[in-house]
This record gives C-alpha cells, structure tokens and sequence, in this order.
C-alpha cells in the first residue's frame, strides 16, 4: 500500500511486555522518525505495569499508532498478532526496550526500493547508559552493501542458521518486504507456540530465508540495540532452543543441506551442558536432578538420536561428547561443575561480576 505522497506505508510492530520504564523512548524515536509514512502496531501482551498506559498514550496523540491487546502468550505471538494486522508493504520490528536513530527507516526504505530486495538489514549500535558499542555487528561475514540474490542467497547462507557470525539473526535492525513474508505464511509456519520465548527470532528468519529472492546488508546504522535486560536469573525458557533444534534438523533434512549437521549437533552439546551449568548455578535441581535431565534428553529428542550416531561414527574424542556417547551421566554432571567453576574463577566472570552489581542487576 502506498500513501497519498507515493511513498510506501512502513509497518512497525512492537510486541510490549512490562516496559514501562523504556516504552515511552521506544515510541518516540519511531513516531519522530524522518520517514513519516509509518503504521505503528503496539502489541501489548499481557502487560501488568502501566506499559498499556503508555502506548494507548501514544495512540490517542499520533494516529499512526494503534494497540493491540491481548493476553500474555510470548514474544513471538505478539509479532503474530501484530503481522496479522499490518497493512504496510514492508514491516520492521522493534523491541519495547529498544530506539531507533532518527532516520533509519528513511535509510531503510531507500535502500530496500533502490536495489529491490526482500530483506535488509542494518548495522546496530549497542548501547549502555553512557556507553555506546559502534557497529556492534560488523564482525559478521555476511558482505556490506552487496546484493546476493537466490539460488546463492540459499546455497550459501542457509549455513547462517547452523554456524555463527555469517549474518546476525535477530528480527530487529530489518526491514522486509511484506510480500515475501505472506508468501512464506503461506506454505510454511513462521511462528510456533512451542518456540515463542527463547530462539523465537532465529526460528522466524530461518522458516522465511528460504522464500527470499535476495538480500542486501548495509554498514550503516539503523538500531540502538539497550543492554536493560542485563541479569543474571535463571532462565527458564532454555529448552525452547532445544525444540528449535528438533525443528532445525527436519529442515536439514527438507532441503539436504548436508554442511549444516556438524554445525547443528555442536551447538546441541554445547547447550545441553550449558543448560545443566544453568540448573546448578541457579540451585535448580541437585546432582540427582541434573542427571535425570540429561538422561531425559538423551531418551527423548530426535536431534540427540541423530548427534549420537554421527560422533559414534566420527570417533571423536573431545571429553564431553565421549561422556555423551559413554551415557556416563554422573560423569556428564561433574563435566558441567568444573566447567561452572573454572567459569566462575575466570577474570571475565569476576569483572563482569562486579559491574552488574554496580548496576544493580546481581
């Protein structure tokens, strides 16, 4: 759709929970945006702060700005809910906690029509009070201010999705083009309730890249990306990452990627012991209860099935997976305390340590 001017209507979905101390700097930097033709949806999920407030604030000031309500169902169902109402020809997603630099949707939509593209994406500035990360995202490989269309787009870059530092997969610091969005809703699932609070934006991006016709990243900055979620809770939305993973492997498989195995059964190791570090740290389960998790996982996913059978075959020897292999799951469990400790003694822990506590946040 596009305006009065000719210009086409950017849609700007921002799912809101419990944001009420960065709602009101979220909004402002979208509606003062230098690129005006804008429909702003507001998805507040459930919030039981005064966020609401904030945003149908927003809404009764600048017509461009409408809220949805709903009650809380995650992240990812919002910017469901949120896509279902957009009219815009591209959309762009911005978290409640999250700004934009004044003219980065001009940039966007600029860029994104001059080289007629599916999807762009944007440099990031990560921020923290006063300090400011430039470019926080440039050591990914993906090339700046280069086209790369279908079939290279797939062939080489689906392996983004199962190796790190390729392109950034986040839903924020984009723009997409709407289209290429309902044809991908069309033939797949871009949002799942089992995969809605942990890994929800590299699940979207991973179901919607195969029905890209291109994509195009620019070096110049369009997100300021806050560090306010700093903490050090526990998390108990970890095991949606490995749900994703399941999902990863039947994708794999659909398309016979075959490079995106190796990747895919590293990062599972990686995170089940992660998680087991997660359950003794936070004093969420004893040594009794670690090992029943491990066991659990071995018994019950597929991609543990498949991990299991490829490093039997590739004999390799690194000590966490011969434990894997071994089913020796009280050695799995003193595997993740010594690397808890070692963790713990290390510099990088003890300094960020000390800086979370003058934030406040340990």
């Amino acid at each position: 759709m596009n305006t009065d001017s000719g210009q086409p209507i950017v849609t700007v979905i921002v799912p809101l929970y419990n944001q009420e101390r960065y709602i009101d700097a979220c909004l402002r930097s979208i509606c003062r945006q230098t690129y005006g033709d804008l429909e702003v949806i507001v998805v507040n999920d459930g919030s039981t702060d005064r966020s609401g407030d904030k945003a149908r604030h927003w809404a009764a000031r600048d017509s461009r700005v409408k809220v949805i309500e709903k009650s809380n169902q995650g992240v990812s169902m919002a910017r469901r809910d949120g896509l279902k109402a957009a009219t815009g020809q591209f959309v762009s997603f911005v978290d409640s906690d999250d700004t934009l630099p004044r003219r980065a949707l001009e940039i966007m939509v600029k860029l994104m029509q001059e080289k007629d593209v599916d999807l762009l994406l944007g440099s990031v500035d990560r921020k923290l009070g006063i300090l400011t990360k430039h470019h926080s995202d440039k050591g990914y490989t993906f090339p700046y201010n280069q086209k790369v269309e279908q079939p290279e787009l797939f062939d080489k870059y689906y392996l983004g999705f199962y190796r790190n530092n390729l392109f950034p997969v986040t839903m924020w610091a984009r723009l997409y083009r709407k289209d290429a969005i309902d044809r991908a809703m069309r033939e797949s699932t871009l949002f799942d309730e089992q995969v809605n609070r942990m890994g929800e934006d590299e699940y979207f991006n991973l179901m919607l890249f195969p029905f890209l016709r291109s994509m195009y990243r620019t070096d110049e900055i369009v997100y300021n990306y806050m560090y306010n979620g700093v903490t050090t809770r526990f998390n108990p939305h970890f095991t949606q990452l490995f749900t994703l993973s399941d999902k990863r492997l039947v994708l794999l498989d659909q398309y016979h990627y075959d490079e995106g195995y190796s990747s895919l059964y590293a990062e599972y190791v990686a995170c089940l012991y992660r998680f087991a570090r997660q359950l003794i740290a936070y004093d969420k389960a004893d040594r009794d209860g670690v090992i029943e998790y491990f066991k659990q996982e071995v018994a019950n996913r597929e991609v543990m099935k498949r991990l299991l059978q490829y490093y039997a075959e590739t004999g390799t020897q690194r000590k966490d997976i011969r434990l894997l292999l071994d089913r020796d799951y009280e050695g799995m469990y003193e595997y993740a305390l010594g690397v808890l400790k070692a963790n713990r003694r290390s510099l990088k822990f003890r300094l960020r340590r000390r800086f979370l506590k003058l934030l406040g946040k340990w």
